[in-house]
């Protein structure tokens, strides 16, 4: 296996002149050469595990995650987080600075600590829940842990709501708040979870999506134009549909159903919806008519209009898309000034696009970053 990069992960200074920007897929040109699966998330810095579930993080945040002295090109060759946790990594996400690493029942969290005389990294917190972590999340400043049972909780900043608890305070309570159903107080069982950068996405058992958080240009799914959702509420216009998973980026959504459509809602300025224009769509909405008088007023996103294949998963940028298709070849849309559509160009792409790949080699996951994106190779 190998694992591609394109787009904008800093290995040097903090500086833009070093900065390094790929507008193609290149194989990372670090000493490790068997990592095989790449996380989402990160400002600048990229997340990727080995078959021994020892996690790597590379790029400009790299110094300040793992506390380590000196700049931040002390992180241009990646170490393993998971030797300072000291048990092996089962999943992984990151968010704007902070990342969110999985071991077991326990989640540790990552991330810079400003003091007066500077910004250095810290091991900010290991917080336990009541069963083993199945997926994790990570916005801009907030962060979801979804267990194995189907509970979710959520915690760090809210002024928007994206903790769903009801609430639009500046920071969230204490402790992880365990995320409950729309308008009930009982949890609502979730298979799947994703955090844009200040709203979230949950799908349930019964493969219905839930939305809430910050949702100016519609991304939490409800419709409206709105600066806060402060609890979940059901993306209505999906209708019967069985969703599998979703994604979430600065201020769109994504997701993909059981037969491997995908539906996309929110900011569309750059064309990260892949409808072919850079109009936003405040709802998601199934092709074709919804029912009810209304259904004509809701916008159609057409993602996938130029894909004659169904997609495996999928995956959010701050203001890119990318999907995978069954048959292995990685697409993308959206914001192309840092490269991160791997198209070769440094401009935007508004319908998905084939990413290339060394001939002959599958594509077998992928990972978006804020404006960068990851690809593993079979």
């Amino acid at each position: 296996m190998a694992i591609l990069q394109t787009g904008f992960i800093a290995s040097g200074r903090v500086d833009p002149a070093n900065s390094a920007e790929i507008t193609s897929p290149t194989p990372l040109a670090l000493p490790h050469a068997d990592l095989v699966k790449a996380y989402p998330g990160g400002w600048g810095f990229g997340l990727a595990s080995n078959a021994g579930g020892s996690l790597f993080v590379w790029g400009v945040n790299a110094a300040t995650l793992l506390d380590k002295q000196g700049s931040a090109e002390d992180g241009a060759d990646p170490s393993a987080l998971d030797q300072v946790l000291g048990d092996g990594v089962t999943t992984a996400a990151a968010g704007f600075d902070h990342v969110l690493v999985a071991t077991g029942e326990e989640t540790h969290v990552f991330g810079p600590s400003y003091t007066p005389q500077g910004v250095r990294g810290l091991h900010l917190a290991s917080i336990h829940t009541p069963h083993p972590v199945a997926a994790l999340a990570a916005g801009e400043h907030h962060s979801l842990i979804l267990t194995r049972a189907g509970s979710l909780y959520a915690f760090g900043l809210n002024r928007e709501g994206q903790l769903g608890t009801g609430r639009t305070d500046a920071r969230g309570p204490e402790a992880p708040a365990l995320v409950l159903g729309p308008g009930s107080s009982r949890p609502e069982p979730i298979t799947a979870v994703a955090a844009g950068a200040r709203h979230s996405l949950a799908v349930t058992r019964q493969g219905q999506v839930l939305g809430w958080g910050w949702s100016l240009h519609g991304q939490a799914g409800t419709g409206e134009a709105t600066p806060a959702v402060s609890s979940p509420h059901l993306v209505a216009a999906l209708g019967p549909l069985v969703v599998d998973s979703v994604a979430g980026g600065q201020a769109h959504s994504l997701a993909l159903t059981q037969d491997g459509d995908v539906y996309a809602w929110g900011l569309n300025g750059d064309g990260q919806l892949g409808d072919g224009t850079t109009q936003t769509s405040l709802q998601a909405s199934r092709q074709g008519s919804l029912g009810g008088a209304d259904a004509a007023d809701l916008p159609m996103p057409k993602l996938l209009e130029a894909v004659t294949v169904p997609v495996a998963s999928i995956s959010a940028g701050a203001r890119h898309s990318l999907l995978l298709t069954r048959t292995g070849c990685a697409l993308a849309a959206g914001h192309g000034a840092f490269g991160a559509t791997g198209t070769g160009r440094y401009e935007d792409s508004l319908a998905p696009t084939a990413v290339a790949s060394p001939a002959g080699r599958r594509v077998t996951a992928l990972a978006a970053g804020w404006w960068h994106s990851l690809f593993v190779l079979a």
